[in-house]
């Protein structure tokens, strides 16, 4: 009988399993996040063409890609304290940075971050101690080393970027407050760095130093959206300081922003070349007032060969008998030095798909288009007009329109951009590429 219930009790579930509806198991969604940290870690092609292949295959937009890289940029509280001598690998030498953290610094509440180049004969460590207790706790401080603060190299500017670029994924930066200041050669790199690289930075301060040599004071043209201030002393017998006013002079004339001050005041060991202890709540106070705006109407850059990275959202690609600066260091370093022209471009963006460019002595450009600014279901158009010297006067040439079309979003541009940089408040949906030459009367590459 027991043998007949069970019979019964199977024969029951079986109809009722029969009769019940088949569920799948749901899929799990797709989560892009770890895609895309794949595609920033790794240096292999083939795997960010997989990542690639993977976020188009699932639709994943680039509003979604955006919003992932601004949340996730900045990194989390993870260290704070003074780390002094902290061993770094560059072109084979094992040099070395210090970083001040303050325990303020943590995930959600970023601060700014100040990177401060050492003269000749100092080091990092050394410069970390001196500046911390004028910035009180309200600053991340980064101190690179390099030997003989030879920070007017191309191997030193590349060690600088690396540390800023790093230290952004370690620690919570603001990416709109990272200022670059140097005492002595170090105001040499503050100068040249800055005016190669300025959307990197919401201010530059070179103390005690200037630009002596007449070929790179044309790059000053690059600083009309950087605010610069200059700390000389006017006995400063390692620098005379005719030369921080002629540079003085030249911002002054451009109507760029700058703030220049002079003391009178002589140290025990070097006269005047040194930053007196009065200047610093004046300097303080600016610091505190400067944010960096990620994205100008107006662009203005003038480019030689070793220096063709974009500011902002534009680009020298190819000039016309381009020439090559490189000032040699005590690392052993490729040279590319070459007599030529620079090139000069401004750029303003006029309307949402308007660009008006104007230029001398350029061949290619690219302009990196944010979906924010420019609406991609509309044609973008660039026009150009050459700039030509004439009895002293500057004169531009007619009006000519050089591209005329519709731009796509570009998924690898996007995220190779940010890899490259690690700033979330610049991030390009695609770009376009503008030849200038005058045979071409549109052109446009991928």
């Amino acid at each position: 009988m027991r043998n007949l219930g069970v019979a019964f009790l199977i024969l029951l579930l079986g109809s009722a399993c029969a009769g019940a509806p088949v569920t799948e198991t749901p899929s799990v969604a797709y989560d892009p996040g770890p895609d895309i940290e794949r595609f920033l870690d790794t240096v292999d092609p083939a795997e960010e063409t997989q990542v690639l292949a993977r976020l188009k295959e699932s639709k994943v937009s680039h509003d979604a890609i955006k919003a992932y890289l601004r949340k996730n940029a900045a990194g989390s509280h993870g260290l704070s304290g003074m780390f002094a001598g902290v061993p770094v690998k560059h072109m084979g030498k094992e040099l070395t940075y210090s970083l001040y953290v303050p325990e303020s610094a943590q995930e959600g509440h970023p601060l700014p971050m100040i990177v401060i180049l050492h003269g000749m004969g100092g080091k990092g460590d050394l410069t970390l101690q001196s500046w911390r207790k004028r910035l009180n706790d309200e600053f991340i401080i980064l101190c690179p080393s390099y030997p003989m603060g030879a920070w007017w190299t191309l191997s030193a500017e590349e060690l600088v970027l690396q540390l800023i670029r790093e230290t952004k994924m370690r620690v919570p930066v603001d990416p709109n407050r990272i200022f670059l200041a140097g005492l002595s050669n170090g105001a040499m790199g503050t100068y040249m760095i800055g005016s190669f690289y300025p959307d990197y930075f919401a201010g530059i301060i070179p103390i005690a130093g200037a630009i002596a040599e007449p070929h790179y004071l044309h790059f000053l043209i690059n600083l009309n959206n950087t605010p610069l201030y200059s700390i000389q002393g006017q006995y400063d017998p390692v620098f005379p300081i005719r030369f921080s006013r002629r540079i003085n002079q030249i911002l002054t004339d451009m109507k760029y922003p700058l703030t220049y001050r002079e003391h009178t005041e002589k140290g025990t060991a070097h006269g005047g070349h040194f930053l007196p202890e009065s200047e610093v709540p004046a300097l303080l106070e600016w610091l505190k007032e400067q944010r960096r705006e990620p994205y100008s109407a107006t662009i203005r850059m003038v480019r030689e060969g070793n220096h063709l990275d974009r500011i902002q959202w534009a680009r020298v690609t190819r000039g016309l008998s381009m020439a090559a600066l490189q000032i040699p260091g005590p690392l052993p370093e490729s040279m590319n030095v070459k007599d030529g022209k620079a090139a000069t471009l401004i750029v303003v963006h006029k309307e949402p798909n308007l660009f008006e460019v104007t230029g001398k002595n350029l061949l290619e450009m690219e302009l990196y288009l944010d979906a924010d600014r420019v609406n991609f279901e509309q044609p973008v158009m660039v026009t150009f007009q050459e700039m030509k010297e004439l009895k002293g006067k500057v004169i531009t040439s007619q009006k000519l329109v050089k591209y005329h079309g519709t731009v796509t979003r570009d998924t690898a541009l996007l995220l190779r951009e940010f890899k490259l940089r690690r700033d979330p408040e610049q991030l390009y949906d695609a770009k376009i590429t503008v030849v200038l030459e005058k045979s071409s009367q549109f052109a446009m590459k991928p």
